[in-house]
């Protein structure tokens, strides 16, 4: 039987778009990762920034000893910590994901605690599975469990078409232009799956490939959880990445560019669960959808290959794309030798979640 601090921070938590299946093993990790104190604390915490003498007086506690538990889990990673133009500290709860479980991982990858971590995540990802397998013959219930996804896809750059109109929403150059501070941290994923015994199947993935922006990026640094890069790295490591085939996935919001995750369908849970039971709103895809010219497509099946969600497959010598799992990340376009796969558009928005908080500094 759970602890009933842990039911009721699992439903803090859920409040943020990134839902916590509330399953024996989720309530684990949150055992793992949260002391009963920090729990309690956690539990209850109002949503928005609040500086220590806020916070203090919203829990009816003397500052000088409630600024230390903040700060112990804003070093965990448990709350997210932006300053106020006279440098005052202002602390947020941090999401469960992405947020409080990838911090967690980054500060925990060279400890025992990483495979308690591992293991629970793994039998998290079994149970979710058979607690979601109702819901997908239930359309309006399965959008109650999974009302919007928290991150979306933004297509390669080389597999934008040259000949439409792209808005700068859509590409992740122009995203990362007006950017002025970068981070980058290592890959929770690719780091769980090292312990797994099953290493990212796709060599010469930059280490540092999490990368982060603004407010987010400052935090980073500043809690160690990654490194200070240049505005030229990040186009590098995101060039890098894009000839890999990685994925590249944003916080889905239009508050601001947070994150930009690079995946690879070997480690990415997000990519895995789309392969092994759809796309249940789990990643919003571009605004673009693949559509293959069969009359030059030569059946190579290199698109099939590189799919990161099964979306291609050949169909008698001839690609056939998948709609309900064509995410538009362009990885087809830019495997095809004979051009016969293009990236076409579907919608103009911006992101599937409108302007709605969601925490990390906004």
């Amino acid at each position: 039987m759970s602890d009933p601090v842990y039911v009721q921070l699992c439903e803090r938590l859920s409040r943020f778009e990134s839902k916590i299946p509330q399953v024996e093993s989720a309530l684990k990790i949150l055992e793992a990762i949260y002391s009963k104190e920090e729990a309690e604390l956690a539990m209850t915490f109002p949503e928005g920034s609040f500086t220590a003498a806020q916070l203090a007086g919203h829990f009816n506690q003397d500052v000088s000893r409630l600024t230390p538990l903040l700060e112990t889990m804003a070093d965990k990673g448990q709350l997210f910590v932006t300053r106020t133009a006279g440098d005052e500290k202002k602390y947020e709860l941090s999401p469960w994901m992405p947020g409080v479980m990838e911090f967690t991982v980054i500060r925990s990858m060279d400890t025992p605690k990483i495979k308690t971590l591992l293991d629970l995540s793994e039998q998290m990802g079994r149970e979710f599975k058979e607690f979601a397998a109702p819901f997908l013959e239930n359309p309006e219930a399965l959008q109650a469990l999974l009302p919007e996804p928290h991150i979306r896809t933004l297509p390669i750059g080389e597999s934008l078409p040259s000949r439409q109109v792209v808005y700068p929403h859509e590409s992740v150059l122009e995203l990362i232009e007006k950017e002025e501070s970068f981070a980058a941290a290592r890959c929770c994923c690719r780091h769980m799956a090292d312990y797994r015994g099953d290493p990212c199947h796709e060599h010469g993935v930059p280490e540092y490939s999490c990368l982060s922006f603004g407010k987010v990026a400052d935090f980073v640094v500043e809690r160690n959880f990654g490194k200070r890069i240049t505005k030229e790295e990040c186009r590098q490591i995101l060039k890098t990445c894009a000839e890999k085939g990685l994925v590249h996935n944003c916080n889905n919001f239009v508050e601001g560019l947070q994150f930009i995750c690079n995946c690879c369908p070997c480690c990415c849970m997000f990519l895995r669960l789309i392969k092994d039971m759809g796309n249940l709103n789990i990643i919003d895809g571009s605004n673009f959808l693949s559509t293959v010219d069969e009359a030059a497509c030569v059946g190579c099946g290199d698109c099939a290959g590189l799919c990161p969600t099964k979306a291609v497959t050949l169909k008698e010598d001839v690609a056939f794309v998948d709609r309900k799992l064509c995410i538009g990340c362009g990885n087809c376009i830019a495997a095809c030798p004979a051009d016969a796969l293009t990236l076409c558009r579907t919608s103009d928005k911006r992101t599937g979640i409108g302007e709605r908080r969601i925490g990390l500094g906004f």
